[in-house]
């Protein structure tokens, strides 16, 4: 990834913070700087289109991440519903902080209580249905690559 060496940023963190930081640097053979670098990048370039409408997401950084993640993996709609498997939406949204049985509990409920999916039995297996993404202007509700109409 390149970078301007000229440009540095300081701040300070919990140390077994960046010892953690440092193990999944290491297991992808980067150095902190390389691995502090590519985050930033993906939050750029998650949230950093500044004048355009922004997704509404849930409250707290891991229930946005989930559910972006499951709009994406949702992508084939059922009568014009998107929805994804209960299974696959557990092993893409389980990592070391959240098992994979505690996903459903964790991530998927409170999802559902704050009207993002649904879960709902199938025939054979059960879907989670995910709500289409909403944009905001910061006031009202519009289609992405829209203004708003004051």
């Amino acid at each position: 990834m390149d970078y301007d060496p000229s440009s540095r940023v300081s701040f300070g963190c919990p140390d077994e913070l960046l010892e953690t930081l440092d193990e999944i640097a290491d297991r992808e053979d980067k150095n902190r700087s390389e691995k502090l670098r590519e985050l930033v990048q993906n939050e750029v370039d998650a949230k950093g289109d500044l004048h355009g409408p922004q997704p509404v997401l849930p409250d707290g950084e891991r229930l946005a991440d989930a559910y972006r993640m499951l709009h994406q993996r949702a992508s084939a709609p059922h009568k014009s519903k998107r929805r994804v498997t209960l299974e696959a939406a557990k092993n893409k949204l389980y990592d070391n902080d959240t098992p994979k049985s505690a996903v459903l509990d964790e991530i998927i409920k409170p999802l559902e209580s704050e009207g993002y999916v649904s879960v709902s039995p199938g025939n054979q297996v059960v879907w989670v249905y995910v709500r289409p993404m909403l944009y905001t202007d910061g006031e009202d509700i519009v289609e992405p690559g829209e203004e708003a109409i004051a």
